[in-house]
């Protein structure tokens, strides 16, 4: 159930008896900025390290101890056209506890604290962990390029959307961005974010609705300006982009990206779940069963698909001699469907896999609440059983007509040299 606690400000709860947890998570939410990509990263790690009430990560460890082993972390994420700093902390059940402490008191406090006390003097970020972190951050991103699967694939994604470069370019910025942030223009950042993001708490587990509520009402969270929610991505090219690019190393990356202008509230949604599932999102992929096992070209080979900005996109590793020959078995998988070449027993075998995965997050918390969160930004609400429904009804003609959609847009190859 979703409540407005005022403009801007959201709660989202989940009443469930089945876990011996309580699981919560607070999103900010707010349109993605590349300017702000370096800044937002640094944020997410500085409130998870420290705070005021607990200014050392000994003391917050301990406090999360105090807390029966709680689990605490943040994260960075991306959906479509918004960026979302995830605070997570999970919480054990207080009716499995000795005395029932009030644990989810305590939770939001400890929220509060990380939220809005961060651990400065008002006017900047406390300067050893500020430098730390911005060390740790610039260090991670500067490794990034010896992991070659990783880097094709943010390579493919800057090339796909060079016309709206905040959806492809890497979460955390460039290292050369870091070099210009300070302990007090963060804290500047920090103070725009707390004042004019979204902020969305969502809750699973046992507790009561009243509670939850006045926890957070004594935060004086004050309404926002602004309320966000995810826009489509329409892909206007349509002139075909090869890029080769060298690189020291034994293995080669092919990489590319397809538009399939097919988005989350579309009739033919579910058939594209399905085509993609066929295509090369499962073991019985096509791609996974040709190009990687009959022909063995290749050291990986799947897809994935993007309803939130109609694009396809397929990773391979592979020996760069076989470049072409990878992708001409690749055109003849995608064109196999088009022409409908799909057995019907894989098909069902693939529909029940995909039942199966979907049934699993049923249970897991962390998962429930990231799926409600979704439906939450897409102003969309599915359950499990009519999720499967649709599924069950997809027609090989339907993903023939989806695989027709399909239109390679960019190729990006990481070519070794060895």
């Amino acid at each position: 159930m979703l409540n407005e606690i005022s403009k801007g400000v959201s709660l989202n709860t989940i009443h469930e008896n089945k876990f011996k947890t309580i699981t919560i998570k607070v999103d900010l939410i707010a349109p993605l900025n590349t300017e702000n990509f370096a800044k937002r990263a640094l944020l997410t790690e500085l409130l998870e390290t420290n705070n005021q009430d607990y200014p050392t990560q000994t003391k917050l460890a301990q406090q999360l101890s105090k807390m029966y082993g709680a689990s605490f972390g943040t994260n960075i994420l991306r959906y479509g056209n918004l960026s979302i700093i995830r605070i997570n902390l999970i919480i054990p059940n207080p009716k499995y506890i000795p005395g029932r402490p009030n644990l989810l008191k305590s939770a939001f406090k400890f929220l509060k604290s990380v939220i809005f006390n961060p651990l400065s003097d008002g006017k900047k970020f406390d300067d050893d962990t500020f430098n730390l972190q911005k060390s740790n951050i610039q260090k991670y991103i500067k490794s990034l390029v010896d992991d070659k699967q990783y880097y094709s694939s943010i390579k493919l994604k800057e090339l796909f959307y060079k016309d709206d470069p905040k959806r492809g370019k890497f979460l955390f910025g460039k290292t050369n961005q870091y070099d210009d942030i300070t302990s007090n223009n963060e804290y500047d950042y920090y103070l725009d974010v707390i004042k004019n993001n979204n902020i969305n708490f969502s809750i699973l587990g046992e507790f009561n609705d009243d509670d939850i509520i006045k926890y957070i009402n004594s935060m004086n969270i004050l309404s926002r300006q602004n309320t966000y929610f995810i826009d489509k991505y329409i892909h206007n090219s349509s002139n075909l982009q090869k890029i080769i690019e060298n690189s020291k190393s034994t293995q080669s990356n092919l990489n590319l990206a397809y538009k399939l202008p097919i988005y989350y509230d579309d009739e033919d949604f579910f058939a594209a779940l399905i085509f993609n599932a066929v295509f090369g999102g499962t073991p019985q992929s096509k791609l996974f069963k040709n190009v990687r096992e009959k022909y063995s070209m290749a050291y990986y080979a799947n897809s994935t698909y993007n309803a939130l900005n109609g694009v396809l996109i397929v990773n391979s590793g592979i020996d760069a001699i076989n470049a072409n020959k990878v992708q001409t078995i690749i055109d003849e998988q995608l064109n196999s469907i088009k022409v409908g070449k799909i057995d019907l027993d894989l098909l069902n075998s693939i529909k029940a896999e995909m039942i199966n995965a979907k049934k699993s997050i049923l249970d897991n918390p962390r998962q429930i609440l990231e799926q409600s969160f979704v439906n939450i930004l897409l102003s969309r609400e599915i359950n499990f059983d009519q999720w499967c429904e649709r599924i069950n009804k997809v027609t090989v003609e339907q993903i023939a007509q989806v695989a027709k959609k399909v239109k390679l847009q960019t190729s990006f190859l990481l070519k070794g040299d060895k």
